[in-house]
């Protein structure tokens, strides 16, 4: 796996700034950790949390929770039992077995698994969830984005350094500022079009290998950015 300090270095080098003259190591490595977040939103892990039940209808869910796969409850049965996720909102959602709804307010708020009774105690739910990759890991750590999805986020890095040179000839314009912009202009199109066709390209590819991909068709990929 690549780790995120080999991954500034390799960044540093796509931008011919390995002494970073034009570019911050800093700026770069926080490209990294908005990049890793972007890429979560196309290519969650998946992950899974085990809870103990108890006498109460909330329960934290994990911080890196994305969306819920499936909840199994009691943990271990054989068959396995799994909860049906409902509208906590529905009239007849409270008082009844069987059911569950994800609550999340907002990105400062933990998401919380609602259940439709209190849980006896003494068991416990399996929630098996799509999980975002962790963009706060220590410098000298291993990303979990896997190797060959890392040219995507050198494709953004690339990206975020051509709207930085843009931002700053904007609000410094040199002599031949009219130019320079014209051209920075084509570099972030550019940029910015490498990136997107790399991510739809993973998807298309994530889709046809037949696994699950939290976005079905390349073309709902474009239309993000």
């Amino acid at each position: 796996m690549t780790t995120l300090r080999k991954l500034i270095n390799l960044c540093e080098a796509d931008l011919s700034d390995t002494a970073n003259a034009t570019w911050t190591a800093v700026d770069i490595e926080q490209w990294i950790r908005d990049g890793i977040s972007d890429y979560s939103s196309h290519f969650p892990q998946v992950s899974s949390q085990t809870i103990a039940a108890a006498a109460a209808y909330q329960y934290d869910l994990a911080t890196d929770f994305i969306d819920v796969i499936s909840v199994e409850y009691p943990q271990s049965q054989v068959p396995p039992e799994f909860l049906e996720r409902k509208s906590r909102f529905d009239y007849d959602f409270y008082g009844r077995s069987g059911y569950y709804d994800i609550l999340q307010l907002d990105s400062a708020s933990a998401p919380q698994l609602i259940t439709s009774e209190k849980l006896g105690a003494g068991s416990n739910i399996f929630v098996y969830y799509r999980a975002s990759h962790d963009s706060s890991i220590l410098i000298g750590a291993a990303l979990t984005v896997p190797d060959p999805h890392i040219p995507i986020i050198r494709n953004y890095i690339i990206w975020r350094a051509a709207v930085q040179l843009k931002a700053n000839e904007e609000s410094s314009p040199t002599s031949n500022s009219s130019l320079l912009m014209s051209q920075y202009a084509v570099n972030v199109d550019r940029a910015r079009r490498a990136y997107v066709d790399s991510l739809a390209k993973a998807v298309f590819a994530h889709s046809r290998s037949g696994r699950v991909s939290w976005s079905d068709r390349a073309e709902e990929t474009t239309r993000i950015y």
